[in-house]
């Protein structure tokens, strides 16, 4: 059986949200870094955050700004189901720019 590539990502307790996330997210939360300018969409079909990611961000290597405007902890190797309202950042970049501010 092949292991999943985030398999040995350490969980870290946030006591701010009471809330475990993988430690490759930034320390901040989905309501620091929400805009209004944020792309809402409900999946027609089941995908990967990746594909996702892939798709509205041009990159699936932002899977995880979908993750942490959504407050998704542990997305990885399933599927989100049809039906699932998604928040997107509108600017990959801006977003980006945002969590480091508040970070810094």
């Amino acid at each position: 059986m092949p292991t999943s590539r985030y398999a040995n990502f350490k969980t870290i307790y946030d006591s701010k949200t009471a809330k475990r996330r993988l430690e490759t997210f930034p320390p901040i939360s989905a309501e620091e870094v929400r805009s209004q300018s944020d792309i809402i969409i409900e999946l027609d079909q089941a995908q990967r955050i990746d594909a996702i990611a892939a798709n509205y961000l041009g990159d699936g290597r932002y899977w995880w700004c979908i993750c942490l405007l959504n407050d998704l902890t542990f997305p990885f190797g399933k599927n989100l189901k049809a039906g699932t309202i998604l928040r997107i950042p509108s600017n990959v970049d801006k977003f980006i720019n945002a969590i480091q501010k508040r970070t810094a």
